[in-house]
């Protein structure tokens, strides 16, 4: 799987495409709440994006504006080169939202929620769809079993399967593996990474699990308060913050190992100490440099995590950050 997201990033970052998203000014308000603030953004087609931010930061708002469920207080919105106020009818035909699995019908069988989706949405050759989906998402031996016995993974495998049958050319996923078990996250990944490559898909994903969209994700924007703090595409963001952000794997003897996290402890400028092992340590430090003479110690410096950089910008909010778009 590795493999092959690697070559995906590699394969969208190199290339020049037009945005299938592109918003200018976008505020909204619920009373006196200003909940996203004047926030400018374009994800190109074919991306796979990741909106980041604590909660309340906007980014459901933003995905629910996106998908015409929310309407802007100021701003504009273009899918496709389209604008979203003028073209909602036909533009809902080419997005798919999906956040919770509230939306399907619990007392329907997972087979007569894709058809009553199917119905409304106006899509042709439904069954055979409908049947495909069931067999992709592993849903075949449920089909004609009520939706409310389903297990939470299983209820979100087919919440994602009826976003999907209308073929959407913009997926947009607010916490697609959220409370879900192991197995049905690991298998939304890869099909969310599937769907992308197969098809073009444009995806926008939020999530909590950091190491998720690290894994998914071409491009990531950062979301505090309401406004883009950083966005760029994520190998230019490990760069930026890789001479800013200082990780080191410390490797020692066993025998050592009390010694050298007592000295670490007693060092100002080590912010966090990780035990990996009797012999391993990782530590966040101020020192770009980071040295341990008085030790038999090799030191190697990691590349920051998404979480690391995340870290430290919800840590440093006065830190000035010039997005990029």
């Amino acid at each position: 799987m590795k493999g092959e997201l690697e070559n995906n990033k590699n394969m969208k970052i190199s290339e020049k495409i037009s945005p299938a998203i592109s918003i200018k000014g976008l505020t909204k308000r619920f009373g006196k709440t200003v909940a996203v603030d004047n926030v400018d953004l374009e994800i190109n087609e074919g991306e796979i994006f990741g909106l980041i931010g604590p909660n309340g930061a906007g980014k459901s708002t933003i995905m629910k504006t996106i998908s015409t469920l929310l309407n802007p207080s100021q701003g504009k919105v273009e899918i496709l080169g389209k604008d979203l106020s003028k073209n909602k009818q036909n533009l809902r035909k080419v997005i798919s939202l999906v956040s919770d699995y509230s939306v399907l019908e619990n007392d329907l069988t997972p087979y007569e929620n894709l058809k009553l989706f199917s119905l409304a949405s106006n899509i042709e050759d439904s069954d055979k769809k409908i049947n495909e989906f069931l067999h992709s998402f592993g849903l075949e031996k449920y089909k004609n079993k009520l939706t409310k016995n389903l297990s939470s993974g299983n209820k979100q495998k087919l919440n994602i399967a009826r976003a999907l049958l209308k073929s959407p050319k913009i997926l947009l996923l607010d916490e697609p593996t959220n409370a879900i078990d192991v197995e049905s996250s690991r298998f939304i990944r890869r099909y969310i990474l599937n769907e992308n490559i197969k098809n073009g898909t444009t995806i926008v994903i939020t999530s909590h699990y950091l190491w998720e969209v690290e894994q998914l994700a071409t491009s990531v924007g950062i979301i505090i308060d309401g406004k883009i703090v950083i966005k760029d595409n994520i190998e230019n963001i490990y760069k930026r913050f890789d001479s800013i952000i200082n990780i080191y794997e410390l490797t020692f003897d066993e025998k050592d190992h009390e010694k050298i996290l007592t000295y670490l402890k007693d060092l100002s400028d080590v912010l966090a100490i990780k035990p990996v092992s009797k012999e391993k340590v990782i530590i966040d430090s101020k020192d770009n440099s980071f040295t341990m003479n008085n030790f038999s110690v090799s030191i190697r410096k990691l590349r920051p995590t998404l979480e690391d950089i995340y870290s430290y910008i919800i840590s440093t909010p006065n830190q000035p950050l010039k997005t990029n778009t």
